[in-house]
């Protein structure tokens, strides 16, 4: 399903399902279909919940790994499953890391514990230095 067939089934207040058990209906494996991430994408943010994309503090990050906001894409933990490729950055704010293999990764504690929580920044200051 494309991005835009899901987006709009939200705004129509459609939930989306997921099958947990796919093996029991291998007829469906074909329709399961993988979303490629948009082409400017530089870093892909995976959170436990929806990111308010003009957060801030996340727009400080972007800018000291040189990147802007345009060159991310937010995501749920649970939306990540749908996609297949790989971006140079990927960040985990408040999830297990991803299973993704990106050159660099992040990884920090919730978005609220970060914010006040001066050894949670000096945590995610320490990963980014070892990249730069």
């Amino acid at each position: 399903m494309s991005n835009f067939s899901r987006y709009y089934l939200q705004q129509m207040g459609i939930t989306l399902w997921q099958c947990h058990k796919p093996e029991q209906f291998p007829h469906l494996a074909s329709q399961a279909e993988k979303i490629a991430l948009p082409k400017h994408c530089q870093i892909l943010i995976i959170a436990n919940d929806k990111l308010a994309p003009h957060n801030q503090f996340i727009n400080q990050i972007l800018r000291t790994l040189q990147l802007e906001l345009n060159q991310s894409h937010i995501i749920t933990e649970e939306e990540l499953q749908y996609y297949y490729q790989t971006p140079e950055w990927i960040w985990t704010i408040g999830c297990k890391q991803s299973e993704l293999a990106a050159k660099k990764q992040l990884s920090s504690p919730h978005l609220d514990v970060l914010l006040h929580s001066a050894q949670a920044k000096k945590q995610l200051w320490q990963q980014i230095v070892g990249y730069m």
